[in-house]
């Protein structure tokens, strides 16, 4: 009967680590391997504004985000004005790695619609080692990007 038990509760042990080694994203993507896939550096491959693809009215180029070992993050691009902007914060994974939190950086301006947008906490929607796509809301709209390695 005790062996009984064990067998149980070693097939339940396993179980249960399957299940929550096995988590994905919304959209593709293992939780399990985040911090590992999201450490790199990214850039822009599209931009959604309430579900539109608004990539042709960015007004900013060359947009990049480095996530860092350490939780080092830099933002860079090149404004409207032909600026080069660099941003450095911090960044670190929160929610049960659903969420990648940005903190010291402002705000940037996305497109003549938009204006500025800031956010605090990216949604991770699809995170592998070629893709990750987040959201944000900022000033009524959602904002969602594709980003792939640079």
């Amino acid at each position: 009967m005790r062996n009984g038990k064990k067998v149980i509760g070693v097939i339940l042990t396993l179980t249960t680590v399957l299940m929550f080694s096995c988590k994905k994203y919304e959209n593709g993507g293992r939780l399990a391997k985040a911090e590992k896939n999201v450490t790199q550096t990214w850039k822009i491959d599209s931009y959604y504004m309430d579900g539109v693809d608004q990539t042709a009215a960015l007004l900013i180029t060359n947009f990049t985000e480095t996530f860092a070992d350490g939780g080092t993050y830099t933002r860079s691009y090149t404004d409207a004005s032909g600026d080069l902007e660099n941003k450095n914060g911090a960044w670190e994974l929160e929610n049960d790695k659903s969420l990648i939190n940005i903190s010291g950086i402002g705000s940037f301006e996305l497109t003549e619609e938009t204006s500025t947008v800031s956010a605090s906490e990216y949604t991770i929607l699809k995170l592998d080692e070629e893709e990750l796509w987040y959201n944000f809301s900022n000033g009524g709209n959602t904002h969602e990007f594709h980003m792939v390695p640079q």
